[in-house]
């Protein structure tokens, strides 16, 4: 099958146009038109994602983070980026991003977080046009602050999360707000739309504090959640009729260990 469908699959459901503008989205080593293998979906394009490539006959890698995010001003094969992107060359193997535009599909990264920890009567968090935006918020089972964190953090297989709050773990949880990713900034998206909880990450200590002083009680899941991205445009793909095999990453690993 060729790469010239999982394409037009991408043009479909989550068109370039979609991503922001500092983002770098689509074709970011080698080409689409060829006979596909197999299918690799990961989060980020790693010296361990090619290797499982290769192992799994898979010449088409699909990640989430951009592997050439800044432009380039040298490909050093000495150093570790040129390394990579040498090898990825050298082995035929051809990678794709699908980030911003992913977060802001409608069934894309967000939807599927929010469907994930059972979120119903669901709209857009952060508009950023009259009808696209990022994001997700909408209504849960009520349960306590305390129970909200174990539910999200089974539901998305997390062992470890930063609260930020003043409110008693008691405090009933209605609403919930959710942003994949590094989503601090669209924390007075969330105090604005009433979230008794905002679920996002990769929060500073300083965007702590001002949530803190604006009175919005928010879990710090990391950015590692949004693994979930592998799954989901798995099962997009094989609908949309996607022949070759495709295969969820098993060899990247949230970068952080907890100490």
């Amino acid at each position: 099958m060729s790469g010239i469908k999982v394409k037009r699959f991408f043009e479909k459901h989550y068109p370039d146009s979609l991503a922001y503008e500092w983002d770098n989205v689509g074709l970011q080593v080698g080409t689409m038109n060829k006979e596909l293998t197999g299918i690799l979906i990961a989060l980020d394009a790693t010296k361990e994602i090619v290797k499982e490539a290769l192992a799994k006959d898979c010449n088409l890698v699909i990640t989430h983070h951009p592997l050439l995010f800044k432009p380039l001003t040298t490909i050093a094969t000495d150093a570790y980026k040129g390394q990579l992107i040498e090898t990825i060359i050298k082995h035929d193997i051809t990678v794709y991003s699908s980030h911003t535009n992913f977060d802001r599909g409608e069934a894309g990264m967000n939807a599927a977080l929010a469907e994930r920890i059972g979120l119903t009567n669901t709209g857009i968090l952060d508009f950023d046009t009259e009808e696209e935006g990022i994001g997700r918020i909408g209504d849960i089972t009520p349960m306590t602050l305390e129970e909200a964190i174990r539910h999200v953090k089974e539901r998305l297989g997390i062992k470890k999360a930063r609260l930020i709050t003043k409110k008693p773990l008691e405090k009933k949880v209605e609403r919930i707000a959710i942003s994949g990713g590094s989503g601090a900034h669209h924390m007075f998206a969330a105090k604005m739309k009433a979230a008794d909880l905002y679920v996002t990450g990769d929060v500073s200590y300083h965007q702590a504090h001002d949530m803190l002083q604006i009175g919005l009680t928010t879990l710090d899941i990391g950015h590692y959640a949004e693994k979930i991205f592998r799954e989901a445009l798995k099962k997009e793909l094989e609908a949309y009729g996607i022949a070759a095999p495709v295969h969820i990453a098993e060899s990247e690993r949230d970068p952080f260990v907890y100490v």
